[in-house]
């Protein structure tokens, strides 16, 4: 097992079962006690909360993306451009096998899109089909959704990536998620992405990466 699997899989594991004498959660959906004191975090769960917020921007973005899609390339599905995208987050210049990481990622960063896409409106039924059978009828009723329900501009859209990652509890829920396995047919096999998937892949991480996006959150 590779230190990033690791680090991922602390994440989805590192919290105990609520306590009966338990107030609350803070933000990043540890349990408090009465006293209202966190559990001490340890460096290995900051690391895996970290890798954690960072994929789900990472996905967020590449579910804005995709909705921006205009330049399908030939039998190119609208399924196959967001299942692209998605392995984007783990390697945006993919040409190879998916990999142990890759999947970790995966798991991760497609359970952050079923949550997002849930938050814009979609129904848990399409997000099952379009993330774990990459429907194309239901991709293109998704995207259209998706695209009605962004909001106008550029910094408008990438604030509300952060919005979503960062509200209360955001990547509790994003793990709690992977943790309960709603993904159940994983991405496999090799995989090589277009260049029109590059580069898509890459405007997407801009999006959530650019040092604009990142000034704004040490504000």
């Amino acid at each position: 097992m590779t230190q990033m699997t690791e680090l991922l899989r602390a994440a989805m594991q590192r919290r105990d079962p609520p306590a009966a004498k338990s107030k609350g959660k803070n933000r990043r959906g540890e349990m408090l006690d009465d006293a209202g004191e966190t559990p001490a975090a340890t460096p290995d769960a900051d690391a895996a909360s970290h890798a954690a917020d960072d994929i789900s921007l990472s996905a967020v973005a590449a579910v804005q993306q995709w909705a921006e899609t205009d330049d399908l390339g030939d039998g190119e599905t609208c399924a196959d451009r967001l299942q692209a995208l998605m392995v984007g987050v783990a390697d945006p210049n993919k040409d190879g096998d998916i990999t142990e990481d890759d999947r970790a990622v995966l798991q991760v960063a497609l359970n952050a899109a079923w949550d997002y896409l849930v938050s814009l409106g979609v129904t848990d039924d399409d997000a099952g089909a379009l993330l774990n059978d990459w429907d194309d009828e239901t991709a293109e009723r998704v995207r259209d959704l998706v695209a009605q329900a962004l909001p106008e501009g550029e910094d408008q859209a990438a604030e509300s990536i952060d919005d979503f990652v960062f509200s209360d509890d955001g990547d509790s829920e994003t793990l709690d998620s992977a943790r309960g396995g709603r993904i159940k047919k994983h991405i496999t096999g090799k995989v090589r992405l277009s260049a029109a998937q590059k580069v898509a892949s890459r405007k997407a991480r801009g999006k959530s990466h650019s040092s604009r996006a990142m000034a704004r959150r040490m504000k």
